[in-house]
C-alpha cells in the first residue's frame, strides 16, 4: 500500500514530525508559499498539509488537489482557509487549540502591555544608543504608566481573554469586558465587569483585543472606536491584524487620539518594512510570537500530529472544525493507511 506524504509549510517542533514520521513521508517546504500558484504547485502530490497560517488556501488551491485528505492548521486561527470549499470537496479542516497557546497568547499580552506602559524598547534603545552616557539626566522623559488602579477592556473573554483578566489581577487592574456573550461565571469568579464595545473604549486605560477573525469582528476597531478612546490609552492587539483598521490606527497614533499601541498581528504578514507603523515611537511590533514558547511548539506539534494521523487512519480529527465534511467526501478520495 502505498506510504501517504505529508507537507509542512514550515518546521514543526521534532515531536511532531517523529509522530509523522511513523505513518507518513515528511516533507518540508523550501520557502514560504505566499501565492495561490505556489500552493498548487507544492500540495499537488500530498495527502495531508500542516499549515502554519500565511498560505492561501482559497477554493481555487483545494480544487487542484485530488488527494488531499486535511489541512491541518498548526494554531487556532484558519482564516487562511477557504473552510466552507475544503467541506464540500471533503478535506478535513483542523487546529491545535492547546492549553499552552492560550497561556503564551495571554502572558504575550500582558507583557507587550507592561513594555509599552513603561517604555521598556525605548529605554533599552536610550541606554544601547550612548544617550544616556551623553546625558545622563535625560532619562526623566522616558515617563510612563502605572497599572495599579487603571482599567483593562478587554475584547473578547474566550479562552485567551479569560487568561488575560486572570494575568491582570495580580497587577491590581480593575478588568472589564466585552463579548457577544455575557460570561457570568468569570465575573464572579475574577471579580470583573461587562460592558457594551464602545463603553469599554471610553472607560479603559488599556485595551487587549482577544476576538477570532470573523465577518463581524473584521474592522471592528475603526476610525469611529478610536475617537471613542481616551487620549492615554494604549491598544494591544494579539488577535488577528483585520480586526483593527490600520490606517485609521497609524492616524491615530499620529495625531495624538491614542497614547500608544502594541500588536503582535497585522493586516499584512510578513509586515512591510517600508510601513508607516514602523515609524512610530509609540508603538511595539513584535513578528505573531505571542504563541511562540518551547512548551506552546512542543504541544501544538504533537496536536497537529495527532489531527493528521486520525484522517489519514480514516478517523475523524480530534480538532476538526467542519464535522460536516463527512457527508462531501469525494469518490476520488480514499484513505491510504
Amino acid at each position: 500500500m502505498r506510504r501517504p506524504r505529508v507537507l509542512l509549510t514550515a518546521p514543526i517542533h521534532d515531536e511532531g514530525i517523529k509522530k509523522l514520521g511513523n505513518v507518513a513521508e515528511v516533507v518540508i517546504a523550501p520557502k514560504p508559499l505566499r501565492k495561490e500558484d505556489e500552493v498548487i504547485n507544492a500540495i499537488r502530490d500530498f495527502d495531508a498539509v500542516v499549515s502554519m497560517g500565511a498560505e492561501p488556501f482559497t477554493r481555487r488551491v483545494l480544487e487542484s488537489s485530488e488527494r488531499l485528505l486535511v489541512v491541518a492548521r498548526h494554531g487556532v486561527g484558519y482564516d487562511n482557509i477557504d473552510v466552507d470549499a475544503a467541506t464540500r470537496l471533503g478535506i478535513w479542516v483542523t487546529t491545535t487549540p492547546v492549553e499552552e497557546l492560550f497561556d503564551a497568547v495571554a502572558d504575550h499580552a500582558i507583557a507587550l502591555l507592561l513594555c509599552l506602559a513603561r517604555r521598556v524598547c525605548e529605554a533599552d534603545n536610550f541606554v544601547r544608543s550612548g544617550k544616556w552616557f551623553e546625558s545622563p539626566f535625560e532619562n526623566r522623559f522616558l515617563v510612563g504608566f502605572g497599572l495599579k488602579g487603571k482599567t483593562l477592556g478587554i475584547v473578547g473573554l474566550g479562552r485567551i481573554g479569560s487568561r488575560i483578566a486572570e494575568r491582570a489581577r495580580g497587577f491590581g487592574l480593575k478588568v472589564v469586558y466585552y463579548d457577544i456573550e455575557r460570561k457570568t461565571e468569570y465575573e464572579n469568579r475574577l471579580g470583573i465587569e461587562y460592558a457594551q464595545l464602545d463603553e469599554l473604549l471610553k472607560i479603559s486605560d488599556f485595551i487587549v483585543l482577544a476576538v477570532p477573525l470573523t465577518d463581524r469582528t473584521r474592522g471592528l476597531i475603526g476610525e469611529r472606536e478610536f475617537s471613542l478612546m481616551k487620549p492615554n490609552a494604549i491598544l494591544v492587539n494579539i488577535s488577528r491584524g483585520a480586526v483593527v483598521d490600520h490606517k485609521a490606527l497609524v492616524k491615530a497614533l499620529k495625531n495624538g487620539r491614542i497614547a500608544g499601541a502594541a500588536l503582535d498581528v497585522f493586516y499584512a504578514e510578513p509586515l512591510p518594512p517600508d510601513d508607516e507603523i514602523t515609524k512610530l515611537g509609540n508603538t511595539i511590533l513584535t513578528p505573531h510570537i505571542a504563541w511562540l514558547t518551547e512548551e506552546c511548539r512542543k504541544a501544538m506539534a504533537i496536536a497537529v500530529a495527532e489531527n493528521v494521523i486520525s484522517v489519514l487512519r480514516g478517523e475523524e480529527p480530534p480538532n476538526a472544525i467542519n464535522p460536516d465534511v463527512k457527508n462531501f467526501a469525494r469518490n476520488k478520495r480514499s484513505r491510504t493507511t
